[in-house]
């Protein structure tokens, strides 16, 4: 991934036997042109997710030359990740740049233990496969 992936950001405390919901996303954009406004708006969706209710953690990651974005976080719940991506600026995002992506998104959703947090880049993308 260039550039470097930005480290996990935790939110709140975990508790190691807990289970968590866990969420990893790609986005494959279609155009460079359309980059610039696409990081601008992933930078509004990070600013609200550290105070969004029921989020654990999350990390993001980009591959610039290919015009991939990577997402990865940890939710308390599943209804708190669906409020989550619905809401503010990551509902607004997701309809504004629904027609920018080359191909359709990858969504994974799963559970993962307290303990098995921060959330790792290789165990997401293999879970990303398309």
């Amino acid at each position: 991934m260039f550039p470097p992936p930005r480290p996990w950001t935790p939110v709140s405390a975990v508790d190691p036997e807990r289970e968590y919901v866990a969420f990893t996303s790609r986005f494959f954009l279609r155009s460079p042109v359309r980059a610039a406004a696409f990081m601008r708006h992933s930078r509004r969706i990070m600013k609200e997710i550290d105070s969004a209710p029921g989020a654990v953690g999350w990390a993001i990651a980009t591959n610039l030359p290919r015009l991939e974005f990577f997402t990865v976080s940890a939710w308390e719940s599943a209804e708190d990740l669906r409020r989550f991506l619905k809401a503010g600026a990551h509902g607004e995002s997701a309809a504004k740049f629904a027609s920018d992506m080359r191909r359709k998104s990858v969504f994974v959703q799963f559970k993962v233990r307290g303990r098995d947090l921060p959330l790792q880049w290789d165990e997401a993308r293999a879970r990303q496969v398309a």
